[in-house]
């Protein structure tokens, strides 16, 4: 038995029939079993006569006692059970189904019909990009190079798929992002990290510019997790626009954007219905206790197992997250801290000119809500000058957010003070030496949350490099 990977494409009728109707007749092959699919890359055709679709490409990896030339020949019945019709010459026209055999073990075959490795699989992102998903340490035996080599090696040789006329390189999968910073830290690039979950504004963009200032390239992910969302409905309402985030982020100094779906983040370990396993899934801490923990059951789980990932496809050597989730900033620091790296940058809250925070959801509110909604700001404004009027106890300090909120339509879910650098479930009971307040609050459809340093002159962020080594 050897393994052997299949590539596997259409741009013909329904698509996705066509795709499983493939992987039902690879499952029925004498001998063989599938290991892994990969997810589905929809791309422009290669190639051609003018005015095809695009193509949706993936690829199988399966363990096969069959021979190359018997595989081929399954593979070429599957085509044409499917209705496709190969025509001598012919190489990049449209089709119903194309299974291509890139790799069966370390078989170097050129006969008649059958090349292996597939003479173009190396030189085809639609096929390594996908491949990479499921595969990344297969090599292609007459390069000697693995998946991920080999990718990396295509888009140094292309210089990148350029996704802004400032040269930012946007890439589709996790694994094409991981050999691209692999490339880089070869070449001695010092790497600054920006998560991001894409909709970017103005305070994303902050990130971006210092994560360009201090380090040799700027990375940033674009990916709405749905792991971190303990509503359905919000995690489908989040806006979406992977194009539109690259354009923002050439001009903010960003090398390199790359986005992905559940599947390329996490490669054979999803379960059937297309979710992560329960046990999957990383304990974000005591960080995680109380105020967004309590209100999002779940939600610091999934922040800490996806920024876990991404660290594990960046390698950065240094991480960049604004100060408005404050406690996800908490979660991250832990989990950076029992990683050993990379040291965590928290960034000052960035502000709209009524102190509002920038968000991605505030793109939801109507002009009167986002008026509104800057009562948040007045509130913790309050309970700074409190503190600066001598207040260190936690529970006067909450009722000045309190006593500005109540005047305000907003549907508040916590209004409270802790302690930032002895992060308790509960409001502590003792006089403060240090102090954050934290707001979080509905207005209409929109859950809104902030916060604000107290025992600091400008409400900033004191320290902000935290974690790592």
């Amino acid at each position: 038995m050897v393994l052997a990977a299949i590539a596997v494409g259409t741009n013909l009728g329904d698509r996705r029939v066509h795709l499983e109707r493939a992987l039902e007749a690879l499952r029925a092959l004498p001998r063989t079993r599938i290991r892994a699919v990969s997810s589905w890359h929809e791309t422009e055709p290669v190639g051609g006569p003018p005015g095809q679709g695009r193509y949706l490409n993936g690829a199988v990896l399966v363990e096969t006692g069959l021979a190359p030339r018997e595989l081929l020949d399954e593979l070429l019945a599957i085509e044409s059970a499917e209705g496709r019709v190969r025509v001598a010459g012919r190489r990049d026209g449209p089709r119903t189904l194309d299974l291509d055999l890139l790799v069966h073990g370390a078989a170097v075959v050129e006969e008649p019909g059958l090349v292996l490795p597939h003479p173009r699989a190396e030189e085809r992102p639609f096929v390594l990009e996908p491949l990479a998903e499921i595969a990344p340490d297969l090599r292609f035996p007459r390069s000697g190079l693995n998946v991920l080599e080999a990718l990396a090696r295509l888009r140094a040789s292309v210089g990148g798929r350029r996704g802004s006329a400032d040269g930012t390189v946007a890439l589709s999968s996790p694994a094409e992002a991981r050999a691209w910073c692999g490339h880089a830290r070869a070449r001695g690039a010092r790497i600054g990290f920006v998560p991001t979950m894409g909709a970017l504004h103005e305070g994303h963009l902050e990130l971006v510019r210092r994560a360009a200032r201090e380090n040799d390239a700027a990375v940033v992910s674009v990916f709405v997790n749905p792991l971190q969302f303990d509503e359905k409905s919000d995690f489908e309402r989040y806006p979406r626009d992977f194009a539109a985030d690259v354009a923002l982020l050439g001009p903010a100094g960003c090398g390199m954007a790359f986005t992905g779906t559940l599947a390329g983040f996490f490669p054979g370990e999803l379960a059937a219905d297309g979710s992560l396993p329960a046990a999957k899934l990383l304990d974000p801490g005591t960080a995680a206790l109380g105020l967004e923990g309590a209100f999002r059951a779940g939600h610091f789980a999934g922040v800490a197992t996806i920024v876990d990932r991404l660290f594990e496809v960046v390698t950065p050597h240094v991480a960049y997250f604004g100060e408005k989730d404050f406690q996800q900033t908490l979660v991250v620091r832990d989990l950076s801290r029992r990683r050993g790296a990379p040291p965590i940058v928290v960034c000052p809250t960035s502000r709209e000119a009524s102190g509002l925070a920038r968000s991605s959801r505030n793109e939801r509110l109507s002009p009167t809500e986002r008026a509104e909604a800057a009562v948040i700001f007045r509130a913790l404004s309050s309970a700074r000058a409190a503190w600066r009027a001598g207040e260190r106890r936690a529970a006067m300090l909450s009722g000045a957010l309190r006593t500005v909120l109540s005047g305000s339509t907003l549907r508040v879910e916590y209004a409270t003070v802790r302690d930032p650098e002895q992060w308790t479930a509960d409001e502590p009971a003792t006089p403060l030496l240090r102090a954050q307040a934290l707001v979080a609050a509905r207005l209409g459809a929109v859950r809104l949350i902030d916060n604000l340093r107290l025992d600091v002159p400008d409400g900033g962020v004191p320290g902000d490099e935290v974690g790592g080594s």
